[in-house]
């Protein structure tokens, strides 16, 4: 276990490193929340298809598959148990800051966070079983997430807002080219695996820039704030190692979910809270101190993982 603590906690360092850069140049004003969401949208736009795409360049495998859709149920009990979970546990907290906490229980970082983590670990692999992750992530973003950041109002679920999203539409790109086993040309893969490199130091650097803003003081403050904090980092993870025993899964497969599972409070929490007009400060301010924490938190659930499973 100390041997993967020291593994993973070395790649997390070189993360945080990373967010280090980002958070010197919020405070020195190199760069702006405009920049920071320029940088977002490319990242969401671009980076994470190309990405996505690129890890589905492999031969086709039977074992793949039956791990990928292991990891979709997996995935999927695991968002579903935290729903259930923030809403008990977080039913008495007042209602301006109930959303915005249950979301950042619930939402893990799974794409800019996750992403890097399991690519330096496994390679493009990691990347193709982690998107099964992001999958079940973006499906509950639009339906779960953004129906508790509008108090429950109903019209705002749309079937296309589920389904016409770059994510989703990039793994329906990427899945049909990989059960085809259509080859893309190196004139294309090329510039794609230059634009997918982008993966792990751009999304750092906007986590970076958020944590310059930030409020840490505040968070912290009032009642929920340590509950959603717990839930997020510490049972998540746990819940999502005892799925992955219970369904047998390998080392591998179960070290990216739990990877997945153990991440911060996803960004997206605050851009959902400001677009209905909720706490967007104390969103923000939250995030970025779940972000902090994680720094011990993802090895500790990685070593954990891997000596129970591995």
């Amino acid at each position: 276990m100390i041997e993967s603590f020291l593994t993973v906690s070395q790649q997390v360092l070189m993360l945080f490193m990373l967010i280090g850069v980002g958070f010197l140049l919020g405070k020195l004003k190199l760069t702006t929340a405009a920049g920071s969401l320029c940088m977002s949208n490319l990242m969401l736009y671009v980076v994470v298809p190309c990405l996505v795409i690129s890890s589905f360049q492999r031969p086709l495998e039977a074992e793949h598959l039956r791990n990928f859709g292991l990891t979709l149920l997996l995935s999927l009990i695991v968002h579903i148990a935290m729903i259930a979970v923030a809403s008990v546990v977080l039913r008495r907290v007042d209602a301006d800051r109930r959303s915005a906490l249950s979301l950042c229980a619930v939402m893990a970082n799974c794409g800019f966070m996750a992403f890097p983590l399991q690519s330096a670990l496994y390679g493009p692999i990691g990347i193709f079983y982690g998107s099964a992750y992001m999958v079940i992530f973006n499906i509950c973003t639009w339906t779960w997430a953004l129906y508790t950041a509008s108090d429950y109002d109903k019209s705002v679920l749309k079937l296309k807002t589920v389904l016409l999203n770059p994510t989703i539409i990039s793994l329906v790109v990427a899945l049909v080219l990989y059960l085809g086993q259509i080859t893309l040309p190196p004139l294309l893969m090329t510039p794609i695996n230059y634009i997918s490199s982008l993966n792990t130091a751009l999304p750092m650097i906007i986590i970076g820039y958020h944590l310059s803003q930030a409020d840490l003081k505040a968070a912290l403050r009032g009642q929920g704030t340590l509950a959603s904090l717990f839930l997020r980092l510490i049972v998540s993870p746990l819940l999502a190692i005892g799925l992955c025993l219970l369904l047998g899964l390998n080392s591998m497969v179960s070290t990216v979910v739990v990877i997945a599972a153990a991440t911060p409070a996803a960004a997206v929490v605050t851009m959902l809270v400001s677009k209905f007009g909720k706490n967007a400060p104390l969103s923000s301010s939250l995030v970025s101190v779940h972000t902090l924490c994680s720094a011990v938190t993802i090895p500790v659930m990685v070593a954990l993982a891997q000596l129970l499973i591995g």
